[in-house]
């Protein structure tokens, strides 16, 4: 239980910076297109998963957003796209909500402007690869 508090914690201290990076420079939203392209242009080969289990909390609905679910390499790829950062922000806080009392598999979670990304693996170097591969949409063009 204290794991899951310091790591709830931890959320809000980013996202507090959040909010205040996006007071100093608004950016334009990121589209679901513009995150399929990096990633394919970056070597991902994205299938479409259309039969998720519902019950994946990385599947489920967070602030009023259904996210669209990839496959990478066999593991599942969750991409929510939010109206804004701060909207992003509300899911991360739902989503803390809806597992706070969970056993959460092993995963990743990506937070750029109004993109929310949660990739789950074990696999390390590929979780690198794909924040280097999603990073470079919060890069100027």
């Amino acid at each position: 239980m204290f794991k899951k508090l310091l790591i709830f914690a931890g959320f809000l201290a980013i996202l507090g910076a959040c909010t205040t990076q996006e007071q100093e420079l608004i950016k334009e939203p990121i589209s679901l297109k513009e995150v399929l392209e990096v990633l394919t242009e970056e070597g991902y080969n994205l299938d479409e998963k259309e039969n998720i289990a519902t019950e994946s909390v990385f599947a489920q609905e967070l602030n009023a957003v259904t996210p669209e679910v990839y496959s990478i390499e066999e593991n599942m790829l969750s991409i929510y796209i939010f109206a804004s950062p701060t909207e992003r922000a509300k899911g991360i806080v739902d989503f803390e909500e809806k597992t706070a009392t969970m056993e959460v598999i092993e995963h990743h979670s990506y937070g750029i402007n109004n993109i929310l990304v949660f990739y789950v693996s074990e696999d390390e170097k590929l979780q690198k690869d794909l924040f280097d591969a999603l990073i470079l949409l919060d890069t100027p063009k």
